[in-house]
């Protein structure tokens, strides 16, 4: 298994599945993406009927969203250790709402969607703008998500560092690193120097 590389100053997050997670009935809809042009990895942009259907939408739909366990104190803890925080999601214009409901907006530097940034991950594109924006190198970074494919190849893809968020715990130790909490963040990620 690989280990966090020395230097690393930034964490990146998902947030679907990784931060929080919808509640059920609605964990049917998790495979569901509102935004991409499927295969293409780029973004379409929402037409009007469907900016105004989210103005109504959005309220009620950020609120099927529940935390993970420990989600505050190991954004917390993260941050006393040196770290910067981010959020990098295959999302929409909903998201800056989901991290205010959840009450974790204040933890993260930056908060990115795919919708916004115009491409979708595992496109190597949307993390490199994510780099940008944050003003960081792959090297300087991990990337935390909990799509093997989406998260943890497109990470990797872009030379960043993944870190499998397997809640679930559906995907076996293999050569990537995995944690089965956020707690299990705290494990792999010491102080910085």
């Amino acid at each position: 298994m690989k280990a966090v590389p020395a230097g690393v100053r930034h964490v990146i997050f998902d947030y679907g599945g990784t931060l929080a997670d919808l509640v059920f009935p609605f964990t049917v809809f998790r495979r569901f993406s509102p935004t991409t042009a499927i295969g293409t990895g780029h973004v379409k942009r929402p037409h009007f009927l469907q900016r105004q259907v989210r103005k109504l939408a959005y309220p009620i739909a950020a609120r099927l969203f529940r935390p993970f366990d420990g989600l505050h104190e190991v954004l917390g803890e993260l941050k006393n250790r040196g770290y910067r925080l981010h959020v990098v999601s295959n999302n929409s214009s909903i998201l800056p709402l989901q991290l205010e409901l959840i009450e974790t907006t204040d933890y993260f530097d930056t908060i990115s969607w795919s919708e916004e940034m115009g491409f979708e991950k595992p496109d190597r594109r949307i993390f490199e703008l994510a780099l940008e924006r944050i003003g960081a190198g792959p090297g300087d970074v991990v990337y935390v998500g909990d799509s093997f494919e989406a998260d943890v190849l497109g990470a990797e893809g872009a030379g960043i560092t993944p870190i499998h968020a397997d809640h679930r715990g559906r995907r076996p130790d293999g050569i990537h690193l995995r944690v089965e909490s956020l707690f299990g963040l705290l494990d792999l990620l010491p102080p910085v120097q």
